[in-house]
């Protein structure tokens, strides 16, 4: 019971339905899956697609050597196993690419992508279990709903985020710390921490009703289970 989610609000809920269906779609098309019937049912599914196409870049074939969706890569550190699944992974000879697709409305900076932990991590990942090097790997961003705000039409925007050698050893040097950290929380049974409200990062956090920290989850906790001890039992 402590760690029910508690239901998104319906407009959050039709944004993470819809992220879904084209997540779902993109795979499906990587596949080599007819989709037209599937575009003729959702307009605003065939029309950011048909965006994407109209971008001018080489998202949907250059010659790559592997191109897979929904990849599934991971590595053992510190003796935790992390696991992680790009949305699309494109390598060539000398370079390799992972592609995430973002179907949230508004675009996210490159300084705060380069911080966000799915970044270092998919990136470090990438490396460790190839033979490529951190130069040789990049991540790039597609937010595929974005729109022109003079005339609303859709023009999906991209950010590339390169990698380094030096960015790669110190994302190495953060994990450590972190899984000692959870080793040490617990072996001693304890709590993990969590960032204080006051640093305003839980809005855009997935993990919010877990942590009982949005309207929803408080609203919860105000709901009694009645004492069950307390209940006559019933012959039947």
């Amino acid at each position: 019971m402590d760690y029910l989610s508690i239901p998104a609000s319906p407009q959050l809920l039709e944004g993470q339905l819809w992220g879904e269906r084209f997540h779902l779609f993109m795979q499906q098309q990587e596949m080599g899956l007819p989709m037209s019937a599937v575009m003729a049912q959702d307009s605003d599914l065939q029309a950011c697609v048909d965006a994407l196409q109209l971008t001018g870049t080489t998202l949907f074939g250059s010659g790559e050597l592997f191109r897979h969706s929904e990849y599934e890569q991971a590595f053992t550190l510190n003796g935790y196993r992390f696991t992680v699944i790009y949305d699309l992974l494109r390598v060539w000879n000398n370079r390799s690419e992972i592609v995430d697709w973002k179907t949230y409305l508004k675009p996210r900076k490159q300084a705060e992508l380069k911080r966000n932990w799915q970044t270092r991590l998919y990136l470090y990942a990438l490396v460790e279990s190839t033979d490529l090097a951190p130069e040789q790997v990049e991540m790039t961003y597609w937010f595929v709903r974005t729109r022109n705000q003079i005339n609303q039409v859709l023009e999906p925007q991209h950010v590339q985020i390169a990698y380094s050698q030096d960015r790669h050893e110190q994302t190495h040097q953060d994990l450590l710390r972190i899984t000692e950290q959870l080793t040490d929380w617990l072996g001693r049974s304890q709590p993990f921490p969590q960032v204080p409200e006051t640093m305003e990062r839980c809005g855009s956090c997935p993990f919010v009703s877990r942590c009982r920290r949005n309207q929803d989850s408080r609203e919860v906790e105000r709901v009694f289970l009645p004492d069950l001890g307390r209940i006559k039992e019933v012959t039947l």
